[in-house]
């Protein structure tokens, strides 16, 4: 991203999606990986992880495919 301004913007955005979906403390603290035995807990935490990390992908997808368009 070039510029400080495009990144606020773009970081500002990125609050907002994973704060309307439940994720934002993921970005925000050091959510700990719960242990192996408790299933539930770590099947969530990896969808959780999951979900952020494709937010986020898509994001900056969006943001390079407009800067290369054309060239």
């Amino acid at each position: 991203m070039e510029g400080s301004s495009k990144f606020v913007a773009w970081n500002m955005r990125m609050e907002a999606v994973l704060d309307d979906n439940g994720l934002l403390e993921y970005i925000k603290i050091d959510v700990e990986k719960p242990q192996a035995y408790n299933a539930h807990n770590l099947a969530q935490w990896k969808k959780d992880v999951a979900k952020v990390r494709r937010i986020i992908l898509e994001g900056l997808w969006d943001h390079i495919s407009s800067n290369i368009h054309g060239k």
